[in-house]
């Protein structure tokens, strides 16, 4: 079969001898190949636009995924999959359709490079840019930044940074969640506090052996005097609680020194208090009782335990060291706040309301009413607590005052007196804690303050057993996102999409080859070679020097394209 017009001739230059040499002529079995005709040039980019938008779904999923996930707990998967994992395929996907989109259209503009003379070498590294990182890393030495073979391999290049930069957009954080267990804190809030055992006789009631060990926990101030810690339920260690409000046990002490009258000198001289108590302290050390009127602390309208009274000294070294206290134990109400956090409870006092009213008003062995100024129930503010008295009244037993009363009566009054080398002897026993090291009016309270606090633990936890529920919290994952580490990939979708849409227009009316060898096979290369070659045929080394010394362009004739290489 002849030639046709249509067909292309296929040659071949001996370099060795300089002379071209026609290839067979192709018979009917041999497919002519045709040229080429003219179709929509989009076309031929199919699978780099399907490419393109196949990277924009694929950074579109990871920001729908991501966006969802934000602030939200770890999610748990099938097969222990975890976010990190999905978000790490789909921008490994995201990474390879940006490199397919990269190398296509750098082995496309290989071509474009050459419309005009340049180096034959450069025909190797622009076929290595199209062919990875590393070749495109290259090319950024040889070529202008202006360039847009240049664009394409900064592209190709920042695609490896892209699984580190999406891992870093993903930061698992620690936070305080709430969880379904349960969690409570004891409080006392019975219609009617009872507390009382039957005594010896009438008037002689006492409380009952669970309470009158709080009483002896409080005087000597024993470790679990006021640890709160067993009045609250918490078992993941970090709870909150509505405010709440309970029925306890308060004091008041009161310094009373400055009147302290003396008489006497010497050994003789004896202090006195206006209500009649007197201390001789040269031979008396304390002096103490619960009978005798208070001189500052204003009882009226409180729910009172008992009044104390005492004058302590330090012996005859120093006579003028006497001091005077006098102190008061009575039902209040008190306001709290309380948490749990790292399995260490906090209880902080709000408030204290102690005015309390005889429901009874003209008998004189009535029960009390304590109504706080304002009342919290169930973690709700009541500002008139008296238009809810069935949950904002709390009721004390007379009896309950009474048991207390005759209970911690004897235990605070008596005397310590000294004997020969300063040798104490307190009557009774319990007197000594009290008084401490120095009797001062510091200790005394500090006393009081023991006691209070052991009756107010003993009334929550033995006597009402009331309950408050709080939240409980747990320590769980979740999801932080930092937007700002998707930058990077969402720059190379953008730059890839800008980057196939100006590689498509700027080779629109050229043929697109992108990085088919087939190019140099089914086209004429006339090649001027400065050296002739080795019988045995040009080494690696030998083109490739020889390729940085010669000019290498394409040129349209009318039967098709032709390759040309000429020394410089």
């Amino acid at each position: 079969m002849g030639q046709s017009k249509s067909s292309y001739r296929l040659s071949y230059i001996d370099l060795g001898h300089g002379q071209e040499r026609p290839l067979a002529e192709p018979d009917e079995s041999t497919t002519s190949l045709q040229r080429h005709t003219q179709q929509f040039w989009g076309f031929i980019w199919i699978l780099e636009i399907v490419a393109c938008l196949v990277s924009i779904a694929l950074l579109a999923a990871i920001i729908g995924f991501l966006s969802h996930y934000d602030g939200q707990s770890l999610p748990e998967w099938p097969y222990a999959i975890t976010l990190n994992a999905l978000v790490s395929v789909l921008s490994t996907a995201m990474k390879a359709a940006i490199a397919f989109i990269a190398t296509q259209c750098l082995a496309q503009l290989k071509w474009l490079w050459f419309r005009q003379k340049n180096r034959l070498s450069d025909l190797t590294l622009l076929d290595d840019a199209s062919r990875g990182p590393v070749g495109a890393f290259k090319v950024l030495y040889s070529f202008l930044p202006r360039h847009l073979v240049t664009f394409g391999c900064v592209i190709l290049v920042l695609a490896v940074a892209t699984d580190p930069f999406v891992q870093q957009v993903i930061s698992i954080q620690m936070r305080s969640a709430d969880s379904p267990s349960p969690s409570s804190i004891r409080v006392c809030n019975n219609s009617l506090y009872g507390d009382y055992g039957l005594g010896a006789g009438p008037g002689m009631n006492k409380l009952p052996l669970t309470s009158m060990g709080a009483v002896y926990s409080g005087i000597f101030k024993t470790e679990n005097s006021g640890n709160k810690s067993s009045l609250v339920s918490c078992t993941t260690g970090n709870c909150t609680f509505p405010i709440y409000q309970t029925l306890g046990v308060c004091s008041q002490c009161a310094n009373i020194t400055n009147a302290l009258q003396a008489s006497g000198t010497g050994p003789d001289e004896v202090f006195n208090l206006p209500n009649g108590l007197t201390l001789s302290p040269f031979s008396v050390i304390m002096n103490s009782t619960t009978q005798l009127d208070m001189l500052q602390i204003d009882t009226t309208d409180t729910a009172l335990i008992l009044n104390f009274t005492a004058i302590a000294g330090v012996g005859s070294s120093d006579p003028s060291a006497t001091s005077a206290i006098e102190c008061t134990l009575s039902f209040c109400i008190k306001t709290y706040e309380a948490s749990v956090h790292d399995g260490i409870f906090k209880e902080t006092l709000v408030n204290t309301d102690t005015r309390a009213d005889k429901v009874s008003a003209n008998s004189p062995v009535s029960d009390f009413a304590l109504t706080p100024a304002t009342c919290y129930s169930d973690g709700i503010r009541y500002d008139r607590p008296l238009d809810r008295p069935g949950q904002c009244t709390y009721q004390v037993s007379s009896m309950s005052i009474m048991a207390l009363s005759n209970t911690l009566g004897p235990l605070l009054q008596g005397h310590g007196t000294l004997f020969a080398n300063y040798r104490l002897q307190w009557t009774p026993d319990t007197l000594q804690p009290l008084y401490g090291t120095e009797g001062s009016v510091t200790e005394i309270g500090s006393a009081f303050a023991s006691i209070e606090s052991s009756l107010s633990v003993n009334a929550r936890s033995q006597v009402c057993k009331s309950t408050v529920q709080g939240t409980t919290k747990t320590i769980s994952a979740y999801v932080q996102v930092r937007w700002v580490w998707l930058i990077l990939p969402g720059a190379l979708v953008v730059f890839s999409l800008l980057f196939l849409v100006t590689t498509m227009v700027r080779t629109r009316n050229q043929h697109v080859w992108k990085s088919s060898p087939l190019v140099l096979l089914f086209s004429d290369l006339t090649v001027d070679s400065l050296t002739p070659w080795e019988r045995s045929g040009p080494t690696l080394k030998e083109m490739e020097s020889e390729s940085k010394r010669m000019n290498f362009w394409l040129e349209h004739a009318p039967d098709g394209v032709k390759f040309r290489a000429e020394p410089k």
